[in-house]
């Protein structure tokens, strides 16, 4: 799998927000690491919060903000009593590696599969690998929040199908077998295709095997989980949907709480847009508002943006330059975003002065400074 990394001049900056969401931008390629003073105000802010979710833009390919949050992350875990991160990624491969590193047979690839491959830039090739010894050593917990299955969820794909195939009845099996089977590996085609037959076919074989499953105590919990997240991600394959995909996670992440013990600390690895506190325009109440309203001052959001330059989609090397609509917030004198913010990264517009780029980490109130690249 080819590793992505990201060009982007224009200056980074990570604020912690009270209630607002931050808008997408784009980022700076990391040359060196995320300035210790930085990483030290963003600790210091959110040390003592029980859940502190950890966004990023929603392109999830950029260099310089996996590195702070990592190094953030490795911080609240190493000084702050942190002992649980959970993914904007499904939650099938988390389960199977939970299972595999119980039996000592997780291999690291398990965990890369888990967290997907928006994840696998070169950036954080160490972190995952420290982060497998921390979970399989049981020092820290790791998981997914996500419904949907990924190319990477190759857990999902070998055990989704007989998981609904056992909870269906005699009569369905072996056709809800092969529905979800197709689904999961896409092996559409001519004679079979993911048309409006097909989808009704896939959602009652889902929510028949997760509401059979979920009064049948004899089955594992997570086998639970996976199955009732299953039906509720092919529930919004069909128009008219209930629920959303955020509230998707939330469950799941109610789910974890519950497992783990009581008052637990909990980091969440997700795009800014999912850890927003407040809905503004966004099309359902995001996972952030969601988790403010039923744990309130407990929980801590920092959210990466940026406000210039040009970004990328994770995997996808043709960059794009940011317009006007998706700069709708831009530093000013008078600006006052929420929380605190810092600037990252001040890059120029030649190449040369993106490698070189400097970063400035003074904490500002109710403006924003930076310090350009000499």
């Amino acid at each position: 799998m080819r590793r992505t990394h990201r060009w982007a001049h224009g200056p980074l900056t990570v604020c912690i927000a009270s209630v607002a969401l931050l808008p997408a931008g784009t980022v700076a390629r990391a040359q060196e690491r995320t300035p210790v003073s930085i990483v030290d105000g963003v600790v210091n802010a959110i040390c003592q919060k029980q859940i502190v979710l950890l966004g990023e833009l929603p392109t999830h390919g950029e260099a310089h903000t996996f590195d702070a949050k990592s190094q953030i992350a490795d911080r609240l875990i190493a000084q702050c009593g942190f002992t649980a991160i959970l993914f904007e990624a499904g939650i099938y491969d988390f389960i199977g590696f939970e299972r595999a590193a119980e039996g000592r047979t997780a291999a690291p690839e398990q965990l890369d599969n888990a967290i997907g491959r928006f994840w696998w830039t070169r950036e954080l090739t160490p972190w995952r690998r420290a982060l497998f010894d921390a979970a399989t050593r049981r020092q820290v917990v790791v998981g997914g929040l996500d419904d949907q299955v990924s190319i990477t969820s190759q857990y999902a794909k070998a055990s989704l199908p007989g998981l609904i195939a056992a909870a269906s009845s005699e009569s369905t099996a072996a056709e809800c077998r092969q529905t979800a089977s197709r689904h999961v590996g896409w092996t559409y085609d001519v004679r079979t295709p993911f048309d409006e037959r097909e989808q009704l076919r896939l959602q009652r074989c889902a929510r028949h095997a997760a509401d059979a499953a979920a009064v049948n105590r004899s089955i594992d919990p997570a086998d639970r989980v996976m199955l009732e997240s299953f039906a509720r991600y092919v529930d919004r394959q069909r128009p008219g949907a209930a629920s959303g995909r955020d509230e998707s996670m939330y469950r799941n992440l109610v789910w974890y709480l519950e497992r783990l013990p009581a008052n637990s600390r909990v980091i969440i690895w997700t795009a800014t847009v999912h850890a927003a506190r407040q809905r503004g325009s966004l099309p359902q109440v995001p996972l952030g508002a969601r988790v403010f309203e039923r744990w309130g001052d407990r929980v801590g959001t920092v959210g990466f943006t940026a406000y210039a330059g040009y970004t990328s989609m994770a995997g996808r090397p043709r960059p794009h330059s940011l317009t006007p609509r998706e700069n709708r917030w831009k530093p000013r004198r008078r600006a006052n975003p929420p929380g605190r913010c810092w600037i990252l990264r001040s890059c120029g517009q030649s190449a040369a002065s993106r490698r070189g780029c400097l970063a400035s980490s003074s904490p500002k109130r109710g403006r924003i400074t930076l310090t350009p690249s000499s």
